[in-house]
């Protein structure tokens, strides 16, 4: 059974952005930097909140964050050497180290499935992310790594929902 542990940090994003960056030379934004972010040359670790993604003022922008994360997702499978397992069943977790000790609702962070499943049936590594095929685990315990903010993401195979 395959399994793979895939961290999204800062020292990550600024990789992605140096590879953005050769196929888009003029821009100055980080492609997953947040819409409302002050400096839009630095990544943001997590995935926006669906409070924050539902004040973006278009679809248009909406649908852009969307396609930079499943980018993202996608070039990071391909670096990691996990594009193309084509996985029938599988189980995705998540553990998130925020930089302080803010209060947060667990369920906001729900949109960085989405963009995160979406990128991962863009790169092949699952087949699809409807009902039935995936385990979703969320670690919902508060962690505070103030050095290094991230998302940890282990995806593993299954068999079938037996396991």
């Amino acid at each position: 059974m395959r399994k793979k542990k895939l961290v999204i940090d800062a020292k990550l994003l600024e990789e992605y952005k140096e590879y953005y960056k050769k196929f888009h030379p003029t821009s100055r934004n980080h492609p997953l930097a947040k819409p409302n972010a002050k400096d839009k040359t630095v990544g943001y670790v997590f995935v926006i909140s669906i409070n924050e993604f539902t004040n973006i003022p278009n679809r248009i922008q909406q649908n852009n964050l969307k396609q930079n994360w499943s980018n993202f997702i996608q070039w990071w499978c391909e670096k990691e050497k996990i594009n193309g397992w084509n996985l029938e069943y599988c189980k995705i977790s998540y553990k998130w180290f925020f930089p302080d000790n803010r209060r947060r609702d667990a369920d906001n962070f729900g949109l960085a499935n989405k963009f995160i499943c979406d990128g991962l049936v863009k790169a092949e590594v699952i087949k699809d992310d409807c009902l039935g095929k995936l385990w979703l685990e969320y670690d919902c315990h508060k962690y505070v790594d103030k050095e290094n903010p991230r998302v940890e993401v282990t995806i593993e195979e299954l068999k079938d929902f037996e396991d």
